[in-house]
């Protein structure tokens, strides 16, 4: 009963029985400042990025090779012809960027001048690049579509660009140009294909090349319809079939209609008719000098110590045409040289090889400026002898192999 009382008191007094005077605490305003994704880089911004990258490596407007192209890793130089002109074009083969073609330049064959070109893509030409995600420049392959560890892509346009191939690891597929949708996709692998790793893709006409090598001497080129199927690799001519090597040589792409694979330095040609399949085989006359038959083949494998002598007569006999070039016409080929002649076009008798004349191609001096290829369109022209009109450039047909 007291107790009873005692709480009545303290209801009145207190206000609240059994404790005191409790105010309600406030919980305190938690606020969460997310930070905002940042937004996603899109291909439009890596592209204004590779383009950045390019133009500082050739500046806008050169009518000259800056010396950066002579560097180790530097963008190569390919030859294609493009509406009849002969067109040159810097592509960037370094694994740390792959930024794709990098500058153009057209080549008057009469003076040897360039005239510069923006970048773009030799028509039907190999570029590698690095893969965003699942895309390569914006063509995506299906989400189930198993990655290679090197993350690279392999792409070329077809001839007419309406079609664009994309090979990624073990398949090739193949893309709408104008609406990047992924149409169809073949393995590049299985009975005729590629046996090794791809390296590089070209489409030719209504075909699909895919070179493919291991690092060493085992470098070849296969052929595939563009609905996929497998044609085999480019065989020799010999009476017992092998299959040709890239490796000391070059794939060329001579015309609309034909490829062909150059073995070691242009020792030999054939050439490979993309809708028939037939072969011609072009021999270069070469001797291996004061090199005895092993070391002139250690020279090639790369393997063991060689005298200088013989050294330098490889070096000299070969060096300037491994891995060049070329374009064909009716009589002979125009090759881009390589080595100690890179930047310098050559013209070659197409019945057995024999180089008939050279034209070099304007460098740029060291200091960044255009150089002697400045010096010469500065150069006041000289005057024409009283009753004779100036005789006009003369611009030859890359397809006549600069005859």
């Amino acid at each position: 009963m007291l107790s009873r009382i005692a709480c009545w008191v303290s209801l009145v007094v207190l206000g609240a029985c059994g404790g005191g005077d409790k105010k309600p605490v406030k919980k305190p305003v938690v606020t969460t400042n997310k930070p905002k994704d940042a937004p996603s880089e899109t291909e439009q911004d890596r592209e204004a990025k590779r383009k950045a990258t390019a133009l500082a490596i050739v500046p806008d407007g050169s009518t000259c090779f800056p010396q950066a192209l002579k560097e180790v890793g530097a963008p190569r130089l390919e030859l294609a012809a493009v509406n009849k002109e002969a067109v040159i074009c810097a592509v960037d083969t370094d694994r740390a960027r792959l930024l794709g073609p990098v500058a153009c330049w057209k080549v008057d064959l009469g003076d040897g001048s360039l005239v510069y070109q923006p970048a773009a893509v030799l028509p039907g030409r190999n570029v590698t690049v690095r893969l965003d995600d699942r895309c390569a420049r914006g063509y995506c392959i299906p989400k189930d579509a198993r990655l290679p560890e090197d993350k690279l892509a392999h792409m070329a346009a077809k001839p007419d660009g309406s079609k664009v191939v994309v090979v990624i690891g073990d398949d090739a597929h193949i893309f709408d140009a104008a609406g990047r949708t992924r149409e169809s996709g073949f393995s590049i692998r299985g009975d005729k294909g590629v046996t090794n790793n791809p390296t590089a893709v070209h489409w030719v006409g209504g075909s699909i090349f895919i070179e493919g090598a291991d690092g060493g001497p085992a470098a070849y080129v296969f052929a595939f319809k563009s609905n996929g199927e497998a044609v085999g690799p480019l065989m020799s001519l010999e009476k017992k079939e092998a299959m040709l090597s890239t490796h000391g040589g070059s794939f060329i792409v001579l015309d609309e209609t034909r490829v062909a694979i150059s073995e070691q330095g242009a020792t030999a040609i054939t050439t490979y008719e993309v809708e028939s399949g037939k072969r011609t085989k072009i021999a270069r006359k070469v001797s291996n000098g004061t090199c005895k038959g092993p070391e002139a083949e250690a020279w090639w494998s790369e393997t063991g110590e060689l005298p200088a002598k013989c050294k330098d007569h490889m070096a000299k006999t070969f060096g300037h045409l491994i891995g060049a070039d070329a374009v064909a016409g009716k009589t002979n080929l125009l090759v881009l040289l390589r080595g100690p002649r890179l930047g310098e076009l050559a013209v070659l008798d197409a019945k057995n090889l024999a180089e008939k004349k050279s034209i070099k191609l304007p460098w740029c001096d060291g200091g960044g400026s255009e150089g002697e290829a400045s010096k010469r369109d500065a150069a006041p022209p000289k005057s024409a002898p009283k009753g004779k009109a100036p005789a006009k450039p003369v611009n030859e047909d890359p397809d006549a192999g600069g005859e």
